[in-house]
This record gives structure tokens, sequence and C-alpha cells, in this order.
């Protein structure tokens, strides 16, 4: 985004930011994207150390940078991370499955703080709950670590629906993953007449066909899908074609012996082999690593106040901040796997540490006087700090019951 368009989605006034201010723009947006976890005052204080130099340097109050940011539109966010993600696609030749950017979908929720603002926005708590919920929805690059769109909305708009509408930041050699939540008829149509693939897990009685393709026992037909009463109804809601669709349906047999049936549009058994689908199937699961780096690492339901527009800003900062350090250990990788080539394991880099070292220097990166020398060190230090891989290692997964963080205003923590 160029520099007039970011100002002019930043701004909710044409004059707003034009005067010389204690904290202008630039420094306002270093500020929201450095990571917030602590008080507000404290947060603003740690900030000017990094800008000064000077320890225990004095800024702004925290009454100031509230009255900033409240000129400050939140899409803004959104728009510095798409230019984001499209520089490094265009800057790097990216990591790809067979000329194919994997792109998963993937949805969850998140608890927002419970004021009236944000009830008027995302809907009234859930019963047996007591504060009101968003979804979330991502639109993400599993094999290069990026977030290339996404979505904060009520918790009453379906996960499908968003995914249909991720589809309009996608590319024609984008090749889409699917949970078993998602598959639908209308969305297969929606893909055939956007020219984009997907591969998607189908549960075993979700149609006729597939009912019929488990039976055969058969690992890939193609088969033509013939939508249904309901079906039909939701492709007149989105005013979608109603003609049968050719979908290739795909047995993967897991190590437990568990079948599970993947349906993709990718039909041509010679070009796209049925044993390279179970291996695809199973890189959906880096967006899930991704919900628990924001929700664990970042603390995203961390709110640092309690409006819509201020739950926007922190949603949308962190989202940029992270898809920064993924390309910036997107690199580091690069430089760790040249120097252990070597070893005989492979190395990965350690993306918390990577995370950690992110804080304070997404204000260095952004507003100091030789960002680009910065940048080299940085990058380089991520990838001094490397882990050993060691792959087909499983361990039975223990369910224990959710121990629910919460973040309260009155009691953040400190540095």
């Amino acid at each position: 985004m160029s520099s007039p368009e970011f100002a002019a989605n930043a701004r909710l006034s044409t004059k707003d930011f034009t005067r010389q201010r204690s904290l202008p723009l630039p420094h306002l947006v270093a500020l929201l994207l450095n990571l917030r976890k602590g008080a507000i005052q404290d947060e603003v204080d740690g900030f000017w150390e990094v800008l000064t130099g000077e320890p225990l340097a004095q800024g702004v109050s925290t009454s100031a940078f509230c009255q900033a940011r409240q000129k400050f539109n939140p899409q803004a966010l959104l728009g510095l991370n798409e230019c984001l993600v499209k520089t490094f696609a265009a800057a790097f030749v990216l990591r790809r499955w067979h000329g194919w950017r994997l792109l998963a979908v993937d949805g969850s929720t998140a608890r927002l703080p419970n004021s009236a603002d944000v009830i008027a926005t995302f809907g009234s708590p859930p019963k047996g709950s007591a504060v009101p919920l968003a979804r979330f929805s991502r639109l993400y690059d599993v094999l290069n670590g990026v977030v290339v769109d996404a979505d904060l909305c009520a918790r009453e708009v379906g996960e499908r629906v968003l995914a249909g509408e991720h589809l309009a930041s996608t590319e024609a050699q984008d090749l889409m993953l699917y949970d078993r939540g998602y598959p639908a008829f209308w969305l297969f149509v929606l893909h055939g007449l956007e020219q984009r693939q997907f591969c998607a897990r189908v549960p075993e009685n979700f149609s006729g066909e597939v009912t019929a393709f488990v039976a055969t026992r058969a690992r890939s037909a193609v088969v033509t899908f013939n939508p249904g009463p309901e079906a039909r109804k939701h492709c007149q809601v989105y005013d979608l074609p109603t003609d049968p669709v050719r979908i290739r349906l795909i047995r993967v047999t897991l190590a437990n012996g568990q079948t599970e049936v993947l349906a993709t549009s990718l039909l041509d058994e010679d070009a796209w082999p049925t044993a390279w689908f179970k291996h695809l199937y199973h890189l959906r699961w880096g967006v899930e690593e991704d919900y628990k780096r924001e929700k664990c690492r970042l603390e995203i339901e961390n709110f640092s106040g309690l409006s819509t527009r201020v739950v926007q800003q922190d949603v949308y900062a962190k989202l940029f901040t992270l898809n920064l350090t993924a390309i910036c250990a997107w690199v580091a990788q690069a430089i760790a796997e040249r120097c252990h080539q070597q070893r005989r394991r492979s190395y990965r880099i350690n993306f918390a540490n990577a995370l950690s070292k992110m804080k304070d220097s997404v204000v260095r990166l952004l507003l100091c006087n030789d960002p680009g020398a910065f940048l080299v060190d940085l990058v380089l230090a991520m990838a001094a700090k490397v882990e050993a891989v060691r792959p087909d290692r499983a361990f039975p997964r223990k369910i224990k019951p959710a121990k629910v963080q919460g973040f309260f205003p009155n009691y953040k923590r400190c540095r």
C-alpha cells in the first residue's frame, strides 16, 4: 500500500495526524505493532526507551495514546499486512507443493471484552458464557508460514461463508486445504467458477456419492456430485449454478488403521498420484499451529481496551507482527539450512525465540535510521537459535480440561 493510500485508510478525518504531535502517525503504528501484552503506560514507556535509547525515558501519557488511537482506522493494519505478504511473495521464491501455493483455511473463536460497544458489533455472549465471542478465520500459507488473509467478525457468521470470501485473496496457482467442517456443494461450485483448486476432508456420510465410494474400498475415484434439495437452496442463496460437479475422492489410511476420505478438484491420477494426498492433507496442520501461536504466544485475546476499534487494532497489529516475524524466520531458516547442511539431522528455527526477539525490534525496524543493517542482525540472531528436527515422532494425545486464561484490564502483567 502506498503512503497516500495508507494515510487515507488510517484516518477517520482529513485533519487527523496533520499537526506536529508528540505521538505522530508512524510512532502510533509502531507502538501498536510492538506485541503489546502489559499495561498501556508501561508499554508506552518501554516504547520511548527503545525510541530514545535512554532508560526510564518519559514519553506520552496513556490518555494521549488512547486519544490518538481513536483516530486510527484498524483496516489500515490489514492493508499493511496485505502489502507485506505481496512484497514477500514478489521478493522471494516461495516454497510450493508441486507448483502450488498451499493455503489452508481454518476458523476459531476469541473471547472479547464484555462491553456494550463490542456486543453491538459481535453479538451477545452465547448461552453459558459470560463474555462475547468473535469468529476468527485465517487463510494461511502452510509452507511459508504467513497469514494471507484474515477475518474477525461476529460468531454467527459461518466458517464456510468466510472461506468463500477468502477466495478473493487467492491466485490461479493456489491450492486450498479444508478440514471436514468446510465441504459443501455450493463451495465446490464456487471454486469451479473462480477456477481455484482444493483438497478437503469429507465425512463418510457427507453424501450418497461418498458413502458409495467408501463401500467400494477403492483408493481413488472420480465421481459426479448431484445437488440435493438443501444444496440447491444454498446455491440459490449465493446465486450459484446447480449443475452437477465432478470431484475426485481419495481414501487415506492412517497409521492407526483409521480411514479418511479426501475430496479434491485435482482429477488427473497421472498428474496428481493418490499416494501424494496423505502428506498433502497433513500439511494443513500448520494453520492449527498458527492459531496456537496467536492465542498462546501473542496472547491475542489480551486486549488493551473495551471498544470494537481497540479490539480490531490489537488483533490486526499482532497479526502483522506475526507475519513479519514469519518472514524474517523464513530467511533465517534458509541461512540455518546452509550452515548445518553437513550435519546428520536437519535443523529449524526456534519460532518462539524469533517472536521474543521481535518485541521492540519492530520499533527499530520501522523508526531507526538504518533499518537494513538492523534487519540483517535480527535475521542472523534468529538463524543462530535452531533445534533439531526429529521426524515421525508420535505421542498419545492427552485430553485435559481446558484451563481458560483470562486477561482483565485492571490486572495486566508487568514486564
